[in-house]
């Protein structure tokens, strides 16, 4: 009788405890939107010329916009007439992009590519109009083969710009 209560015991508890795991709240990204609020993200500045990475301020741009949106703490405005609603804004230009030969085999076959991408970021809370951080040299890196063609540069270029965001993201968001 009392091993039967013992087990009907543990059994209840692990219910209970089973149960209760689906209202504990876990963040999976590892941040968590603290005192972000409403944000204006207007598009950022592009500073660079060239046919190779064009529009690299509106990717950027829309990058950062759908990773702060994921987040449903935090509203996004891009308006200039809805600056007003916001209570942080998030500022930033493209300042360089720039593409170089990192290795090169005798048979110049296996030529590795480096892009590089650098932005300078200003966020500031509209309220006190305080600059709560400033990075000039944010930047992003991905290689790529000559042999990839066009579809190793675009994701060369993507993993600039997850890279970039992830530093901005990392820097607004503080990890928990």
């Amino acid at each position: 009788m009392a091993r039967r209560l013992a087990v009907v015991c543990c059994s209840l508890v692990t219910t209970i405890a089973l149960a209760a795991l689906p209202g504990c709240w876990y963040n999976t990204t590892g941040r968590s939107a603290g005192a972000v609020g409403d944000i204006f993200i207007p598009f950022f500045q592009d500073d660079t010329a060239g046919d190779r990475a064009v529009n690299l301020g509106v990717r950027l741009t829309d990058r950062v916009v759908r990773e702060f949106q994921q987040d449903r703490s935090i509203r996004v405005y891009q308006a200039a007439a809805e600056r007003s609603l916001a209570q942080k804004e998030l500022l930033g230009t493209v300042k360089s992009f720039s593409e170089g030969v990192v290795t090169r085999d005798p048979t110049e076959r296996g030529e590795e590519y480096r892009v590089r991408v650098l932005v300078s970021i200003t966020y500031r809370d509209l309220q006190s109009d305080a600059v709560l951080w400033t990075d000039g040299s944010v930047f992003g890196e991905g290689s790529y083969l000559l042999s990839e063609g066009e579809l190793g540069f675009e994701r060369a270029l993507g993993d600039c710009i997850e890279r970039i965001v992830e530093k901005i993201v990392d820097k607004t968001i503080k990890a928990w």
